[in-house]
């Protein structure tokens, strides 16, 4: 039971996360958009930016909620 449990939990944090970042990289898409039909080229470096900044973000996110994890029994 405990096995399907961990399954189950591992499983919506999956899905979780995934939608997270998505509304996240929406958003900054979005923001991209308007910024640069406002302001032009130089948005773009800072769209860029923002994209590897939060893929840096979740990745660090990811690790630390692994590592504090305790390990799945197999």
């Amino acid at each position: 039971m405990k096995l399907i449990t961990a399954a189950a939990r591992e499983v919506v944090g999956l899905f979780i996360a995934d939608w997270l970042q998505t509304g996240v990289i929406v958003a900054i898409l979005l923001a991209g958009w308007f910024a640069f039909s406002k302001l032009g080229a130089p948005v773009l470096a800072a769209l860029v930016i923002l994209l590897a900044a939060q893929l840096v973000w979740f990745a660090h996110a990811e690790a630390s909620a692994t590592r504090s994890r305790p390990p799945s029994p197999s």
